[in-house]
């Protein structure tokens, strides 16, 4: 762990006045290096008192997506032992896709503060106000085959909601397969991109883009944020942090008791099941009543002829 960090984890520990000759004591370097850190942490945000006999105190730490701020107080195993932030990035799909085929090792996380490119599904652009919101996508190494990628998409979905629902007191709501609604605006949605030869896949790549402190000017009329339904701000690191611990306890449960239990859960937060659907793909259009999943993920539509059709992936409007 860089100096830095040790000294930042140091003062988080202490929760209160630390000596500069306590801390050069037990991190092994010289009381002018830590005053140096210090100084180079104030450039970075980080709001620390310094008072004569009394020594240092973190008052409070900046608003960004730091690598050592989202791992500090994590307890994970997997998701987010390894993460890459930047201040701008096109896409963290992108960028994390591009680690993936470098070797990266499951559980990556890239985040940044503002995108340029984010995107969601079917290419559609994703606004990413700079320091609004949680862009990140996570990086999975499963030994699944590419036909059930979709229950990954739908585990995704089901540890957002539940993320979001222990952060706030917001009502969160999947919509098929992979946006997160409350009210009926849009909070949040889902990406997954994986690449794969012949049966298995080689990885897959969740993108997730969560409205956090965003104000109404910041989003597509449609469109709503955590601070917009509660009239407060929220730590982003904190939220983040849930997600992956809820990410990494519904993988763990995909993983070792099968999809049965998502399912479960991803019908709990559903608002598709039993409403009138219209779900268009490059096959065509089907419209009908969503009355169920199917045992990969697969959207089963009544038409009013009554046929069954399933759909795996689509363009959904959906009405009572």
């Amino acid at each position: 762990m860089p100096m830095k960090e040790k000294i930042i984890h140091f003062l988080k520990q202490s929760g209160g006045y630390v000596s500069g000759e306590e801390m050069s004591e037990q991190l092994k370097v010289s009381r002018s290096a830590v005053w140096k850190y210090i100084d180079q942490m104030r450039q970075d945000g980080y709001d620390i008192a310094a008072v004569p006999h009394l020594g240092y105190k973190l008052e409070a730490v900046p608003d960004k997506l730091l690598p050592h701020e989202i791992q500090f107080g994590l307890k994970t195993k997997i998701m987010g032992r390894h993460i890459v932030a930047f201040e701008t990035a096109g896409s963290t799909m992108d960028e994390a896709f591009r680690l993936g085929m470098d070797g990266a090792p499951e559980g990556t996380v890239v985040c940044a503060e503002a995108q340029t490119k984010g995107r969601g599904r079917l290419g559609r652009a994703w606004a990413s106000p700079k320091a609004k919101g949680v862009y990140c996508s996570l990086i999975l190494r499963p030994q699944f085959s590419p036909a059930q990628m979709a229950q990954l998409t739908l585990m995704a979905a089901v540890a957002l909601a539940e993320a979001i629902e222990k952060v706030s007191t917001v009502k969160a709501r999947i919509k098929w397969p992979n946006d997160v609604l409350t009210g009926g605006r849009k909070l949040a949605g889902i990406l997954t991109e994986l690449r794969a030869e012949m049966d298995q896949v080689k990885f897959l790549v969740i993108g997730i883009g969560l409205n956090v402190n965003a104000a109404a000017g910041h989003l597509v009329p449609e469109a709503t944020s955590l601070k917009m339904e509660t009239g407060t701000s929220f730590d982003r690191v904190a939220v983040l942090q849930e997600i992956l611990r809820s990410l990494e306890f519904w993988y763990g449960t995909l993983n070792h008791g099968g999809f049965k239990p998502v399912i479960e859960a991803w019908k709990r937060y559903s608002i598709t099941l039993s409403k009138r659907v219209r779900v268009s793909d490059p096959g065509g259009t089907v419209e009908g009543v969503a009355f169920d999943l199917d045992s990969d993920g697969g959207l089963l539509i009544r038409q009013d002829s009554g046929a069954v059709i399933k759909k795996m992936a689509g363009d959904v409007s959906q009405w009572r």
